[in-house]
């Protein structure tokens, strides 16, 4: 059974964890669930990257803070990405955002999502952090000569405006190192990757250490408002609470709390694993050390060699849910592995998982504190604010947008709060119910365009 947050009314304790490369190489710690009332100045719902990162920013305060997760710990996103560690968040480059928004808007967003990597080292550092993190080249790879123009012209205007280090590279550069197909040109910057499920593991680690409470396998079934704060229901448990933060990202169910209801749309993204690649296709292919790609592509693959010398490779998942585990699904991500890397017929796909993505309706992801529309953060007694909407550039964002969620719960102008995404809440889709059929007449259009 697949959670689907457009058709579940929940997630389910019971569902099982995705059959993923990280499970099987990782267990995470069991943490118990929720049997008792109890109350709260903070409640966290939802223990991924973001949750978890509020809590440890509010117990580091010296905040009394409790967090409920529906399922188990790495059972949403935290268990199913790639580990990519990027600077950037949504879907809008920083080139984009200086189009619309200026360029001092631009430079302000970079030194979020600049700041978010750096919060990730950081923390890996001061609470020695295990989790397989490895540097490494990142390419982003042209599918066609106008992309790698662009690339190339994109490359040298983020050097200029913004400072950002990039090496163009051409169709024969590439194609001299790697025994790829299909790409005209690319640009290489650092890049970082680790292992996703670790991470969250260590998350939970150090916000218990802490002091933050934490319970797993106790969905949040009813969020009511209250003169003073909220109550949210468990299935065996209640908790009083005066300020909520709404961290479950795509994994929230499609009827869940009035800020965050048809605000965001959770989209399929599908991973697999190859066995190790052996000698002779380590040499063919050019994988033969820690690096990570992304092509140009509106349905963009993405892929990288994991430190046991097998080659993770994903990309968009099926429509609906209960389609994800199909055997069509498999094949045509596994027939695009062998169409750039022709080497790789014939290997094994050791593993293969789906999980949810969040897409904002703008690509802009949001932290926000619903009913605060002033540029500071608000000053009212009992607050509720949801950060989600990362576009599928979570790793490093997610945690970073917890703590400038729980930053401005707490009222710490640490932050410009005057920016994109903490200025205006999520904007709601119009039309929600269409979502999936205008998604699939996307990736219709899509086979046709990239061709």
């Amino acid at each position: 059974m697949t959670y689907d947050p457009l058709i579940s009314r929940g997630v389910s304790s019971s569902l099982p964890v995705a059959n993923s490369y990280w499970h099987a190489t990782y267990a995470p710690a069991t943490l118990s669930p929720l049997n008792k009332k109890l109350s709260t100045d903070y409640l966290v719902i939802g223990g991924g990257y973001t949750g978890l990162s509020a809590a440890i920013t509010l117990a580091q305060a010296k905040q009394q803070v409790t967090l409920v997760d529906a399922n188990s710990l790495g059972f949403g996103c935290a268990g199913r990405n790639g580990g990519f560690v990027l600077s950037g968040s949504g879907r809008l480059s920083l080139s984009a955002i200086e189009s619309k928004w200026g360029n001092n808007i631009a430079q302000g967003m970079q030194a979020e999502f600049d700041g978010a990597v750096n919060l990730l080292k950081k923390r890996i550092s001061d609470f020695n952090m295990q989790v397989d993190f490895v540097e490494g080249p990142y390419f982003k790879l042209a599918h066609n000569e106008k992309q790698a123009t662009l690339l190339h012209d994109s490359a040298k205007h983020l050097k200029t405006a913004f400072n950002v280090p990039s090496t163009p590279l051409s169709q024969d550069a590439i194609t001299s190192r790697f025994g790829i197909e299909g790409v005209h040109g690319g640009v290489k910057v650092d890049g970082a990757c680790l292992h996703p499920l670790k991470l969250v593991s260590e998350y939970a680690r150090v916000a218990k250490e802490l002091g933050a409470s934490l319970y797993f396998d106790s969905p949040a079934l009813r969020i009511e408002k209250h003169r003073n704060g909220f109550v949210v229901t468990t299935p065996n448990g209640t908790i009083t609470a005066k300020h909520l933060l709404i961290a479950t990202n795509a994994y929230t169910p499609k009827r869940f709390h009035s800020s965050v209801d048809n605000k965001q749309f959770p989209v399929q993204s599908s991973i697999f694993v190859t066995a190790p690649l052996n000698e002779q296709q380590r040499t063919q292919t050019g994988l033969t050390e820690s690096m990570s790609f992304m092509d140009t592509r509106m349905m963009k693959y993405y892929y990288r060699v994991l430190p046991d010398g097998r080659l993770l490779f994903g990309g968009r998942g099926a429509v609906k849910g209960r389609d994800a585990n199909n055997d069509s699904e498999k094949q045509r991500l596994y027939r695009a592995m062998t169409k750039s890397f022709p080497a790789l017929a014939g290997i094994a796909m050791d593993y293969f998982w789906s999980g949810w993505v969040s897409v904002s309706l703008d690509s802009m992801p949001r932290i926000f504190i619903d009913g605060d529309n002033d540029i500071g953060p608000t000053s009212r007694s009992y607050q509720c604010g949801y950060a989600m909407g990362y576009c599928g550039s979570g790793v490093s964002f997610a945690a970073f947008a917890g703590q400038r969620l729980a930053q401005r719960m707490m009222n710490i102008n640490s932050a410009d709060w005057s920016l994109p995404l903490y200025q205006s809440p999520l904007k709601a889709y119009p039309f929600a119910k269409a979502r999936r059929l205008a998604l699939h007449g996307l990736y219709q259009w899509a086979k046709v365009a990239e061709r």
